[in-house]
């Protein structure tokens, strides 16, 4: 069994220097599986909170380029640079490439199930191949060539509270999906949202959905919109100019009833009455921009480019990074779910491969 030695983090209050973490925890070679069970050594308790780094035993997935993850009622997906793999409860892996997929080999930015099917935005160095969705073993392709769609380079996807599916494209806007009303209340498969409704100039990076509120992250700023009522009117829009904290908006993750977090282009947006507070470099925030967030329900874990930590609106964590156990410092995906016994477990995706993070709080 292959093990390594990484520092323990210990969480930092904002504006002070971290303390230095001197106790380690183990990086265990075994499956994913449905909990990750873990063998070997107990954690080393510490004041704040012990992790465990488990490396996949998939190698394409431990050594390859990660760029979107999801969890499914029944599976895990995680998009790579080597294809598409799906993870069951039992550990067991699927593996989807243009050998057996509609896809062209290249980057998959945005995953998610939605009703049981799987859809994956694919692009490549030349272009976008479009939205794909898998139905069973069954793919189909959504394409502008062949569908109203307003683009084929999709950024990122959202399912919102009310089982609609979002899609958000490097221009053009956003798109939702309304196959189910295809042929009776309408002949178009998608229907958009553009500049011209209110919608920011840029590109669309990130999405989320809040009672009936959607949020739109933008190369400009942020938007808010309930999506049943689109009109210039309707849209409320925070841009750097107005005092925004950001101007790129490449993550947004719901905290619970305090609002909506932003992962900008110089820090963390925290949600802070009406408006946000940034956490930042001076607060103890590793890196810049904030590419990616994961809500646990009680704190709020940060990727960058300089590893992942978390927030719990007081305290920021030292980071977890390549010298913890991580095959690379700079973070590109996370997703988040429970395990027993209180236990927190991140999917971490970085551009030399993924790990799954098991962390324990007092």
């Amino acid at each position: 069994m292959q093990r390594y030695h990484p520092c323990l983090p210990s969480a930092v209050p904002l504006r002070r220097p971290p303390a230095l973490g001197s106790r380690f925890v183990t990086l265990l070679v075994v499956g994913l599986g449905w909990l990750a069970a873990l063998v070997g050594p107990a954690p080393v308790a510490a004041a704040d909170f012990t992790y465990e780094v488990v490396v996949p035993a998939d190698d394409r997935l431990a050594n390859g380029r990660t760029d979107a993850v999801t969890i499914g009622s029944e599976a895990v997906a995680w998009g790579t640079e080597h294809g598409v793999a799906e993870e069951k409860p039992a550990g067991t892996f699927t593996w989807w490439t243009p050998k057996n997929a509609p896809f062209k080999q290249g980057e998959h930015p945005a995953i998610i199930y939605s009703e049981g099917d799987l859809w994956v935005g694919n692009r490549t160095q030349f272009g976008g191949t479009g939205l794909l969705r898998r139905s069973g073993s069954q793919w189909r392709v959504y394409h502008p060539k062949r569908n109203e769609m307003l683009s084929e380079l999709v950024n990122c996807l959202l399912q919102d509270g009310k089982g609609r599916l979002w899609i958000g494209y490097e221009e053009r806007g956003v798109d939702r999906y309304i196959g189910k009303e295809y042929g009776s209340k309408t002949l178009r498969l998608f229907k958009s949202i553009k500049v011209k409704h209110g919608l920011l100039r840029g590109a669309v990076l990130a999405l989320a959905a809040t009672g009936d509120d959607l949020w739109i992250g933008t190369s400009m700023g942020l938007c808010r919109v309930d999506p049943d009522r689109i009109d210039k009117n309707a849209f409320v829009t925070w841009t750097k100019e107005t005092g925004f904290p950001g101007r790129n908006v490449f993550a947004l993750m719901p905290v619970g009833s305090q609002g909506v977090a932003v992962g900008a282009d110089n820090g963390l947006c925290w949600p802070d009455g009406a408006g946000w507070r940034l956490v930042a470099r001076p607060e103890g925030l590793a890196g810049l921009p904030v590419k990616c967030l994961a809500w646990d329900g009680t704190r709020l874990w940060v990727g960058t480019y300089r590893g992942l930590q978390w927030y719990d609106g007081k305290t920021l964590s030292k980071p977890i990074g390549l010298d913890q156990g991580l095959p690379s410092d700079h973070v590109r995906c996370l997703a988040v779910r429970p395990l027993p016994g209180g236990k927190v477990q991140v999917l971490v995706g970085t551009d030399l491969g993924a790990r799954l993070v098991n962390a324990t709080f007092p």
